[in-house]
């Protein structure tokens, strides 16, 4: 294997509720890192500047766009656990795991609905385990290639961190934190 796709190996979609998994041969043109924070203002008597009080703090939302090229996909992606359907690619498969995962499952048993979790990697830059909100998009792109397919696609959606994290953490690891377990033959130990 090339030291290229080695390195590349790093960027990944994790699904946790199919246990599959999808590496990513290139990095994302950009990547948006957001966490916001409410700190309630108080005036208080005789003072020119206000009082401010922690209130509360995220999510944390990650904007991801992925540009999907279906021949580069399909050659980085030898040992991925990525099940496709009859006619589909893993482009393919990835768009409707992707668009399905906006979607809560529903426990019968336990009569309750829980979104499923996703956790995506970027290099050594980006580490986020947490549930797509807002929506899904994906574009296709020109040329058309074998079987009347679009040769690229790009799928933009949000990750909402899940995990509660402090002050320290975040300074230690930033952008990065989360990553407390090894990914490794395909799932995390």
């Amino acid at each position: 294997m090339s030291k290229e796709v080695d390195i590349n190996r790093q960027n990944y979609i994790y699904l946790f509720h199919t246990d599959e998994f999808l590496y990513l041969p290139e990095y994302p043109d950009e990547i948006s890192d957001k966490m916001t924070s409410t700190f309630a203002q108080t005036n208080a008597l005789a003072r020119t500047a206000p009082v401010f009080t922690y209130s509360n703090s995220g999510p944390r939302t990650v904007n991801i766009r992925v540009h999907l090229h279906r021949d580069l996909i399909e050659f980085s992606n030898s040992g991925s656990r990525m099940k496709t359907e009859d006619g589909e690619d893993l482009v393919d498969a990835l768009i409707k795991k992707i668009q399905a995962i906006a979607l809560p499952t529903y426990n019968a048993e336990m009569k309750k609905m829980t979104p499923p979790s996703i956790a995506v990697r970027i290099g050594n830059e980006l580490f986020v385990r947490g549930v797509v909100q807002g929506g899904v998009s994906i574009t296709y792109e020109k040329p058309i290639i074998k079987g009347n397919k679009y040769a690229q696609a790009t799928i933009a959606f949000d990750v909402y961190e899940t995990d509660p994290y402090d002050a320290v953490s975040v300074s230690k690891a930033g952008s990065f934190r989360g990553l407390t377990s090894t990914f490794k033959d395909g799932r995390f130990v």
